[in-house]
């Protein structure tokens, strides 16, 4: 892990806090993961150690449902986490959209027309981007099942 950021929204489904940082993984990254995210050894030199981060990610998800996209893939990373409840958009989505023709995360961003205007300055696969974007594909499939029910 690299990266980590959050998204924090209310009941309402409104964005409530937010929290983004680099990670120092103690070892190289691998070509083939700065292929996928950008971010290089220089990126995180200096970076916290995810042990460091802990406590903040576990205050800022006090009494919250954790929401991922494919979130198998992040509780390996995020033990911390184990004692929240998690919801995975990805297979919310593919309930609540199941004429999308893909489910990734930056798909369904296109797809749902999800355009958070800070998303402009952000690149795809950066936590915090993807943080955004998860929000919106939640937000649109509780609208989507919402009216379906």
């Amino acid at each position: 892990m690299v990266e980590v950021a959050c998204v924090v929204l209310d009941g309402a489904l409104r964005e409530v806090a937010a929290f983004s940082s680099l990670v120092d993984p103690g070892r190289a990254i691998p070509h083939y993961a700065t292929a996928v995210h950008g971010i290089r050894d220089r990126d995180v030199a200096g970076a916290p150690a995810l042990a460091s981060l802990r406590g903040r990610l576990r205050a800022l998800t006090a009494g919250t449902t954790v929401v991922a996209h494919n979130a198998s893939f992040d509780r390996r990373f995020l033990d911390c986490l184990d004692d929240r409840e998690w919801l995975c958009t990805l297979k919310l989505a593919r309930r609540a959209f199941p004429e999308a023709p893909a489910f990734g995360n930056q798909f369904l961003r296109r797809y749902l027309g999800i355009d958070d205007p800070r998303l402009r300055a952000l690149t795809a696969h950066r936590a915090y981007a993807d943080a955004i974007v998860t929000a919106g594909v939640l937000r649109a499939c509780l609208t989507r099942l919402r009216l379906a029910s």
